[in-house]
């Protein structure tokens, strides 16, 4: 009897599908496979199937295989450049565009937030560059409950802030034993909310600026121009997409973004 090990995966990735409600298709077979076979060997199976028993015993299981395929890097302006330029240049920017229309009210969508690193880094340069009386409204979401429930508690390690400067450590944040919570800023406003990028529509619409770094690594191309797409459509006129340092824009949506930055990945839309 032949095992076709390809039927066997790409059944156990309907399984998991159905279960959390993610949309795997939208990830490349070879990441999935890698990640997967992680879990498998963490769990000591070494097949498909017998891998599929053990998510239909163990709920538990289905949590830790979904936290596998869900990457997270947890820690702030892993890659500070961005930021910068989005405090030294979009901010400004914006800030004009804002004051002609008698505006003092900034919108922004972290897409694919972890455990909350860069909404709090939006935040925080927002509160830096931005007049005090300005509103500053941010959705941040993700398909990773935990990490959303994480993300909303905002409590954080001394080493996942190491790449901050001390003296916005101690401005933006408060001890709370070993660890460091942030503090309540006045005038921003954070939301954390379940998201799937590759299946559901734009969170909102009339977005400053989309945050999208790192994730479109895992997609293949109909759900980067799918998920490019909603960001196009969720944004203002004239608003920024920065996506990650290693991600270019498909052929197919280069007309609807023009780039204001080619080292930083920063697109205005068109």
């Amino acid at each position: 009897m032949v095992v076709n090990l390809d039927d066997d995966f790409n059944f156990l990735i309907r399984k998991i599908s159905k279960s959390s409600g993610i949309v795997l298709s939208g990830y490349r077979d070879s990441y999935l496979r890698r990640r997967i076979d992680l879990r498998m060997k963490a769990v000591g199976t070494n097949n498909y199937t017998a891998y599929m028993g053990l998510l239909e015993k163990d709920k538990n299981e289905m949590k830790e295989v979904i936290n596998t395929l869900t990457v997270n890097v947890t820690e702030f302006m892993r890659d500070k450049t961005p930021f910068i330029f989005f405090r030294e240049e979009i901010l400004p920017d914006i800030m004009e565009r804002k004051k002609q229309c008698k505006s003092n009210m900034v919108r922004f969508w972290s897409a694919a937030c972890s455990y909350g690193e860069e909404p709090y880094s939006i935040g925080i340069c927002s509160k830096e560059v931005l007049p005090d009386d300005w509103t500053v409204s941010i959705y941040a979401t993700d398909i990773d409950e935990k990490c959303l429930e994480g993300a909303s508690q905002g409590v954080y390690s001394k080493e996942q802030l190491k790449n901050m400067d001390p003296s916005i450590v101690r401005k933006y944040f408060e001890p709370v034993g070993e660890e460091l919570k942030v503090r309540r800023i006045p005038k921003i406003s954070i939301r954390f909310k379940k998201h799937d990028l590759t299946s559901e529509p734009p969170i909102s619409k009339h977005f400053d600026v989309v945050f999208c770094r790192n994730v479109m690594i895992y997609f293949n191309e109909n759900q980067k121009v799918k998920m490019l797409n909603d960001f196009y459509n969720s944004l203002s006129d004239n608003g920024y997409l920065i996506i990650g340092k290693s991600e270019t824009l498909p052929v197919e949506i280069r007309e609807l973004f023009a780039p204001v930055s080619v080292k930083e990945k920063v697109f205005k839309k068109i």
